[in-house]
């Protein structure tokens, strides 16, 4: 296929301690492994990593939570507003792989309730090495 040709190889992004996240792209969705601790710098720079592979409205952008050991409650009110941005846009945030003590913190810590209007992917979309 032509656009084989013209993809951009994955990237990951190791920050302080060890933590870091990967970004896939496929037919337009974008893929993000987390792994470690979710506070808001690390959000803040996904967010920014994440910005310019936006480049058309109605992107899927899935955060796969399988590697991720914690969520900073500090960084819910922030992916809340990036999940509220990027509906703006038309885009979507799915949630695949998260544990429940991972939910349960982003409903907790979530002061407006917003963070229930997070969709949960399905458990057989976390496994997947692409998004379909």
């Amino acid at each position: 296929m032509p656009g084989e040709s013209t993809r951009r190889p994955p990237r990951l992004y190791v920050l302080e301690g060890g933590l870091g996240f990967e970004i896939r792209e496929r037919d337009g969705d974008v893929r993000v492994t987390l792994s470690g601790v979710l506070d808001r710098p690390m959000l803040q720079r996904l967010v920014a990593a994440v910005r310019p592979r936006l480049r058309s409205r109605d992107c899927r952008i899935v955060l796969d939570g399988r590697g991720l050991d914690h969520l900073d409650f500090r960084a819910v009110r922030d992916l809340v507003a990036w999940h509220r941005g990027l509906r703006d846009y038309g885009h979507t945030l799915l949630l695949a792989g998260w544990r429940p003590y991972h939910r349960a913190i982003l409903i907790l810590g979530d002061q407006y309730g917003e963070a229930a209007a997070l969709r949960v992917a399905p458990p057989a979309a976390a496994g997947r090495t692409g998004v379909s």
